[in-house]
């Protein structure tokens, strides 16, 4: 089969290249990332992923475009690639390899290997952290999915380009799983990693997931260790070390059959799981159903005795005025130094499977999505809203715990559509999250910029913690609405000021042609400077300022009212 050219885009040069005007902090359109400079053309077939690095230079995407590849690349004979992982680079515009996508017969195009998906990228944008089926090393030589580092600063198909991370404790031997019956050919389940949140800023660090399969991980002389367990990977001392383990004996604990992150220091991670109540200390009284999933988090860097806790909840096991031993009848309304942030546990209202707590660089401040409202109020509905919390020695859920949105009259689109996903800066100071909500009901933020007129598009929206706003940031070139949905799961720079996500609007840049989705980039713009104060006016000559204000006359005190681009006055 050979491979489509898609000539499009009479504008894309200038697209990319052209200045976004400063219309309050986020302005009309978007600069695309998945496309070919070189060749002036966007990709023949979707993207479906983007990782923005938090140096904010770097791009990496996920695509099924076709027409990205070198033209000393060639397809393998009798196969075709799907696509891939490639990189941006934002600064000179090159396009880069950073691993091939699904391998498929060209004849009769069944899969062959699962290619890479899933990136993630450190800081400065050299290490790139997917999953793959295809073997990438002589040593993997297993038919599972296996979790890879690339190194950019090597070429593609040089040696030391590639270093297998979920690889056995102490060297770089790949793990083994147990078989599947039957067998998923090219595409066995082993070991895979989450989009955008999985290898810490210098690239040290990765933390990746088992699926379902046993395997000998982090170094067992057999297949004995149960699937969907999270390790990390440290990649200068090639140790694998277990994240999920029971209380007390530190044996696996499972249940990791949601995604996990890890914080940009590498000291943390987060997850979404089942077993909870193996892993971290439960209140007596409360629902402790193992296949209940529960968000989860650890300092792995305090060693193997650090404790699992959970990020929130109806209970609050980290308040000391809570004794070991209580018993507690946790209704939606009680209070008390037992009770925890919540009216319900985490996921009695709304889905939280897929979804990821997001973490600032420490780890230590963390957003999450729940469809349980702020104890005592329970009279909020069941769609996901906004938290923030911190996980800081010596605090208690409830005290560190604020709501940021409230879902509004439960019908009511432009109100109640739920929060689906979100990021966080590495600073801390700013989220992206993606909804079609319109309205932010919630006095906790405050709305600046253009709002939709109805809830029929996800929009991209960035809230400033310190300034308690929040902000649409994707709108048409020409200044009104996006005509598509931003997919889930944006990224962002360490402070926010670039925004990595996916979108099938067709009118973020003029000339969009492919009627595909595309991987953008949106810039924040600069905070405008204050405003100079004029000084006073001189007196008139001759004039005496004490017999002025003695003459009985009301003094006149000139008041100037502006307006800044952000809304405050």
């Amino acid at each position: 089969m050979s491979r489509r050219r898609w000539a499009v885009l009479l504008g894309l040069g200038g697209a990319l290249a052209a200045p976004v005007a400063a219309t309050a902090y986020y302005g009309e359109g978007a600069t695309i990332v998945s496309a070919s400079l070189e060749r002036g053309e966007q990709g023949d077939d979707a993207s479906q992923f983007a990782a923005v690095a938090s140096g904010g230079r770097h791009v990496v995407f996920q695509t099924r475009a076709r027409n990205f590849f070198a033209d000393d690349d060639p397809d393998p004979p009798g196969q075709y690639r799907v696509g891939g992982l490639f990189r941006r680079d934002l600064q000179t515009g090159a396009l880069t390899l950073v691993a091939d996508g699904d391998f498929r017969d060209e004849g009769s195009n069944d899969l062959l290997a699962r290619g890479a998906q899933n990136p993630s990228v450190s800081a400065d944008g050299r290490y790139v952290a997917f999953s793959t089926a295809q073997k990438l090393l002589p040593a993997d030589t297993n038919g599972n999915i296996d979790v890879y580092v690339r190194d950019m600063a090597v070429p593609t198909r040089d040696a030391g380009a590639f270093e297998l991370v979920s690889a056995k404790s102490g060297g770089s031997v790949p793990a083994t799983y147990a078989p599947r019956d039957p067998s998923f050919s090219g595409r066995d389940p082993g070991s895979e990693v989450s989009r955008g949140a999985a290898i810490s800023a210098d690239g040290a660090k990765v933390v990746f997931r088992t699926i379902e399969q046993a395997s000998d991980l982090p170094a067992e002389p057999g297949t004995t260790t149960p699937g969907n367990q999270v390790f990390v990977r440290d990649r200068t001392a090639r140790t694998t070390t277990l994240v999920t383990r029971t209380t007390g004996s530190g044996q696996p604990a499972s249940g990791a059959q949601g995604p996990a992150g890890i914080s940009g220091d590498g000291s943390t991670v987060v997850w979404t799981g089942r077993n909870a109540p193996a892993q971290t200390r439960f209140i007596g009284g409360e629902n402790t159903d193992p296949d209940a999933f529960f968000y989860l988090w650890r300092r792995v860097a305090d060693g193997p005795t650090a404790p699992t806790r959970r990020i929130t909840g109806v209970s609050d096991p980290d308040d000391p005025a809570c004794p070991p031993g209580a018993q507690v009848a946790f209704d939606q309304s009680s209070t008390g130094p037992c009770y925890g942030p919540l009216t319900e546990p985490d996921a009695l209202r709304a889905n939280i499977n897929s979804l990821l707590p997001a973490m600032d660089f420490s780890g230590r401040k963390v957003a999450f999505l729940t469809g349980s409202g702020p104890r005592p109020d329970a009279s909020t509905g069941p769609g996901l809203d906004l938290f923030t919390t911190d996980m800081s020695p010596g605090l208690t859920r409830k005290a560190s715990t604020r709501e940021l949105t409230r879902e509004g009259v439960i019908g009511d689109a432009e109100a109640s559509s739920p929060i689906e996903s979100l990021t966080m800066s590495s600073d801390g100071r700013r989220l992206a999250l993606t909804t079609t909500r319109t309205t932010f009901v919630s006095s906790a933020l405050r709305f600046t910029g253009q709002r939709r007129p109805a809830a029929t598009v996800r929009d991209l929206y960035v809230v400033d913690l310190p300034s308690r706003t929040i902000e649409r940031a994707t709108r048409a070139y020409t200044g009104g609405d996006t005509d598509g949905d931003v997919f889930n799961d944006p990224t962002l720079s360490s402070d926010g000021g670039r925004i990595g996500f996916v979108s099938i609007a067709g009118n973020l840049f003029f000339g969009d042609a492919n009627e595909r989705s595309d991987a953008f980039s949106v810039l924040r713009q600069p905070e405008p400077a204050p405003e100079p104060r004029q000084p006073p006016p001189a007196p008139a000559p001759g004039a005496n300022r004490e017999e002025d204000l003695g003459t009985g006359e009301t003094p006149e005190l000139d008041v100037g009212v502006r307006r800044r681009r952000d809304g405050n006055v």
